[in-house]
């Protein structure tokens, strides 16, 4: 039977985000260029930031993957920037670390255009991504790590860390015959021959020239069945964190393996990193 419907009138329920693709915000000599994909709430108040890390080994890496994902993040008042890195077939580590924090002095440096509040700024990450947010988030005070690079005048600090099962301690796993080639190449060269490398590319070796009052809160989430980066790989990190009175919270997912498409498709999980976002970037 036809039949005439009304809705009483109320206010939108989130923000109308808009994707700007393919923003260029680094080239190199060799004419490799990188770029990022933003995500950007339709505001005429700068909004805070979400720095967006995708995973993949650093070797393989898509900065369109889970846009779907974090448009809902973005619809609750956050600019997200999705952004590239280089490979470690292209160059091995910092490079990788130099570019994410490039990417967000970049952020800074147009935070006009972006609307962006460049004093509230975020990362999150899955697996190499988180490996590479938790570096972010504890080399905040090094400002040699800002010397590094394009955009430089600018802090690529952040005030809150999400990581999803990231790799710390490069020494304590993956050495399987199948997992050496990566770390070989994410080092530069053999693990026994890069021991400082490694030291480095650990964010728990920042901690100790790190004063704890300015280390970023830290929501960290790993599953339990995780079969590619041992769940103790986050202990390691939330014990280290706790060790200085740094504010961080792990959970550990029951039953649940490395893919980030569980991550992202959990409508808990997901309340929970927007809970932890509202908090230490609205204040909410």
């Amino acid at each position: 039977m036809p039949e005439i419907k009304r809705l009483a009138h109320q206010t939108e329920d989130g923000y109308f985000v808009q994707l700007i693709p393919d923003v260029q915000f680094a080239r190199f000599a060799n004419g490799q260029s990188l770029k990022m994909n933003i995500l950007r709430p339709v505001s005429h108040l700068p909004l805070p930031l979400i720095v967006w890390v995708v995973g993949g080994a650093w070797v393989d890496i898509d900065p369109y993957k889970h846009i779907p994902a974090l448009s809902r993040l973005a619809r609750q008042g956050y600019v997200i920037a999705c952004v590239e890195y280089r490979t470690v077939n292209k160059a091995p580590f910092p490079a990788q670390l130099e570019d994410i924090k490039t990417a967000i002095r970049f952020l800074r440096a147009h935070a006009l255009d972006y609307h962006i509040d460049p004093e509230h700024i975020g990362i999150w990450g899955h697996s190499a991504g988180a490996h590479l947010s938790a570096l972010v988030g504890v080399t905040g005070e090094q400002s040699e790590w800002d010397q590094q690079g394009q955009w430089q005048g600018h802090s690529s600090s952040v005030k809150a860390v999400v990581d999803f099962a990231g790799p710390i301690d490069i020494q304590a796993d993956f050495q399987s015959e199948y997992e050496l080639p990566v770390i070989s190449l994410l080092m530069g060269g053999p693990l026994r021959h890069k021991i400082d490398t490694a030291d480095q590319s650990n964010p728990i070796h920042h901690l100790a020239s790190h004063n704890p009052a300015h280390v970023p809160p830290f929501l960290i989430m790993h599953g339990d069945q995780d079969q590619v980066v041992p769940a103790r790989q986050s202990q390691f990190l939330y014990d280290a964190l706790a060790a200085v009175s740094a504010e961080v919270t792990l959970y550990i997912l029951e039953g649940v393996g490395h893919s980030s498409t569980t991550f992202m498709t959990r409508n808990d999980v997901l309340e929970i990193v927007s809970e932890f976002f509202a908090l230490h970037l609205k204040g909410s």
